[in-house]
């Protein structure tokens, strides 16, 4: 029989590319959603809707399972309460289920660069040995939710998968960002930082290794394309995949940025959708530094090597 795996958060785009690396590999999967699940027309994949809160239905769902890939998580929240629920609450009880479930062997969770912090310097991006230092609610809880993880029994198999930012076909986040480049102008929170990029196969890809190799017990990493790009280089190069013009894009002063996203706040309230700018990812945007981040750790053990920004966002749209 195939060997079962788990997927918690498995409804995203990341989620939905691992699902086919993994069937890929000959693994039956099992998503864990907390909506309610659509059903699935492949035999090998399942998808249950869960209340992470409940431990005894919760261990049930794992239960034949050798191994799980924890990918659920806030990304946005309105005050650091939302985001401890969802980065360390829900992690702390996935990794109190998984102790108990006798098959279960291996443990590979996504955390983020945000939870390590920015690089004061351009050419000293962040290394796993730099003591983590992050800024954000956001960033803050996903370096609890690794400490969760660590808590794990010792027969399993844990790996830490720091990535920056993720983009690929079908990404939300790409996609409310491209809108605003068909627009023709959208504002510059970013000014001249660098920043990291993975893109979603890539990511994927180490996400499968880490699983299967012994070798990356105990450890984090740092996965990413080795260069690093100016925002307005990723702006343009969309741009050109989306064959239309680069858009205006005028800097906004802190003051407006801090108004945009208390806006964006009150109308994700009222709408229940995620807002495109929060207090939260301004924090983000305003620190004197770069969101950059070195792979060599994770090359040199795996010889991976990553899509360039250009050739990645070609095949995005």
């Amino acid at each position: 029989m195939k060997p079962l795996v788990l997927i918690t958060g498995g409804n995203g785009f990341i989620g939905r590319a691992l699902i086919q690396k993994l069937l890929q590999k000959g693994y039956r999967v099992r998503v864990l959603t907390r909506r309610k699940p659509r059903k699935s027309d492949n035999p090998d994949v399942e998808f249950i809707q869960v209340d992470y809160s409940d431990h005894k239905t919760l261990r049930k769902t794992m239960l034949g399972c050798e191994g799980i890939f924890n990918l659920a998580g806030t990304i946005f929240g309105f005050n650091y309460q939302d985001f401890e629920k969802g980065n360390v609450t829900v992690t702390k009880q996935i990794v109190a289920a998984a102790n108990t479930v006798f098959s279960m062997r291996t443990f590979v969770h996504v955390s983020s660069l945000a939870a390590s912090g920015y690089a004061r310097r351009s050419r000293r991006p962040r290394v796993e040995k730099d003591a983590a230092q992050p800024v954000s609610d956001y960033g803050r809880t996903k370096l609890l939710g690794e400490k969760a993880v660590k808590q794990l029994h010792q027969h399993i198999k844990r790996t830490i998968i720091r990535p920056p930012i993720v983009y690929g076909k079908n990404d939300s986040g790409v996609s409310k960002i491209a809108a605003w480049v068909k627009r023709g102008l959208m504002v510059n929170t970013s000014g001249e930082g660098y920043f990291s990029f993975v893109y979603v196969e890539d990511l994927v890809e180490a996400l499968y290794q880490a699983y299967v190799r012994p070798e990356t017990n105990r450890e984090t990493y740092f996965v990413a394309e080795p260069t690093v790009y100016l925002w307005d280089y990723f702006i343009t190069q969309m741009a050109a995949a989306m064959h239309v013009r680069k858009p205006l894009m005028p800097k906004a002063p802190v003051w407006a940025m801090r108004a945009a996203a208390w806006t964006y706040e009150k109308i994700a309230k009222l709408t229940g959708i995620a807002p495109a700018l929060n207090y939260d990812k301004v924090t983000e945007a305003i620190i004197p530094g770069h969101w950059i981040c070195n792979s060599e750790k994770w090359r040199k053990l795996t010889g991976q090597e990553f899509t360039s920004l250009k050739k990645g966002l070609e095949q995005s749209f």
